[in-house]
């Protein structure tokens, strides 16, 4: 069982290179990624083959609600949280890059005793290298 669990719900085209930079520069290892993706069928392989590129571990799943062409969040958040595996849960926004000690920053409030965190949003201009320009998807 993985210390954490970053639960990343995503309906939009690209993005996913930016979020897994973050997660390949975590100073913690001992963690998975639920990605769950509106957009599973078109991205699959090629999201899992730019995980394994990044050195991440990921978990690629559809949102387990769909409504035809219109993205379900909250199905997709609760697929997430019910596929985790981790001691601890941390929502992830997609298109985001989490600086290198996120995941170990969120876990040291987990330590003493069970604990909710709700914590803003921070958003940095400069990204490290990425491995993709375009976004990763089969059909545009």
């Amino acid at each position: 069982m993985p210390k954490a669990s970053v639960v990343v719900n995503t309906f939009r085209p690209g993005g996913l290179d930016i979020t897994m930079a973050g997660m390949r520069d975590q100073t913690l290892k001992d963690f998975e990624i639920i990605l769950v993706d509106h957009r599973y069928e078109l991205r699959h392989r090629r999201a899992m083959a730019l995980a394994q590129e990044y050195g991440v571990n990921l978990v690629h799943v559809p949102e387990h609600r769909r409504n035809g062409k219109w993205c379900v969040a909250l199905a997709g958040w609760n697929t997430g949280i019910a596929v985790a595996r981790g001691e601890v849960i941390i929502l992830l926004q997609d298109w985001t890059y989490a600086p290198p000690n996120w995941i170990n920053a969120h876990l040291q409030h987990h330590l003493a005793r069970p604990t909710y965190v709700a914590a803003p949003y921070v958003y940095y201009a400069n990204l490290p290298p990425l491995a993709m320009t375009k976004p990763v998807d089969e059909a545009q």
